[in-house]
């Protein structure tokens, strides 16, 4: 990673990027005014979209780290240090490299607060025309697919989630929110987000995945408008086409490394 740094504000960036620092460094002031968006501590706007001059095609996205819970009733925004940021960073990296689909990291904003305390932003690329898999059930958009467009949609989260287990991250957080689907036109496209506390390992073992994959089963039946537009089969297809992907994935690895040899 590159690291900028200008009086209390430390920017880690994507090396593979050319961005505006000076506009980074000045990012809560430029953020004043966009509409945004809460995300883990409802009621506290924490993300928004961003479209500076420098930064062309769909601009990018914003998120501020904030606690959620009690937690964010209590510590809100402010955060012990800069670790758990550098970290979702790498990870993010990594999995753009690795094909596995998501959003492009950009750079990671960390300002000095008081003490060993820090405030957070996470900025990536923005993803055009997506909506999460959670708005997609409460907009009733999921119950207007046809079967065949379902079916494909299960395809899609199944490989992408095959994907990024094929890349050594394990989710710390799978579930609806924080999948992105681009339904409109052609065949739905999945996009993984928030790497926040995921773990980069050289494998995963069969429980991480299972585990992974039981808890978005869970977030499924957590909320009413998903309980009642995901069926059973639904899933189902999801978790059978995760297993035929994976499959796909290991034996091409494995054919690569024959190849090598």
């Amino acid at each position: 990673l590159e690291t900028y740094s200008a009086d209390a504000v430390t920017l880690y960036l994507n090396p593979e990027l050319e961005v505006n620092v000076q506009d980074l460094v000045a990012l809560p002031t430029l953020l004043k005014g966009l509409p945004g968006c809460s995300t883990r501590q409802q009621g506290r706007v924490t993300s928004w979209q961003w479209r500076p001059e420098w930064y062309g095609g769909a601009g990018l996205r914003v998120r501020q780290y904030a606690h959620g819970g009690a937690l964010g009733k209590l510590w809100g925004t402010l955060f012990a240090g800069d670790g758990r940021m550098h970290s979702e960073l790498r990870v993010a990296l990594h999995a753009y490299r690795s094909a596995v689909p998501t959003a492009r990291p950009v750079a990671i904003r960390v300002e000095k607060a008081s003490g060993p305390l820090v405030r957070a932003y996470y900025i990536s690329e923005n993803l055009t025309d997506t909506m999460n898999l959670l708005d997609l059930c409460r907009a009733g958009l999921a119950g207007d697919l046809s079967p065949t467009r379902r079916h494909h949609l299960a395809e899609a989260i199944a490989e992408a989630i095959a994907a990024m287990h094929q890349a050594g991250i394990l989710h710390a957080d799978l579930n609806l929110q924080n999948l992105l689907a681009r339904t409109g036109g052609g065949e739905p496209d999945v996009f993984i987000i928030d790497f926040d506390k995921a773990e980069l390992k050289q494998t995963l073992s069969d429980s991480e995945r299972m585990s992974n994959l039981l808890r978005l089963d869970r977030s499924v039946l957590k909320w009413p408008a998903s309980r009642r537009l995901v069926s059973i089969s639904d899933r189902l297809r999801v978790l059978r086409t995760y297993k035929e992907k994976l499959e796909v994935k290991r034996k091409g690895s494995q054919d690569g490394v024959r190849q090598r040899e």
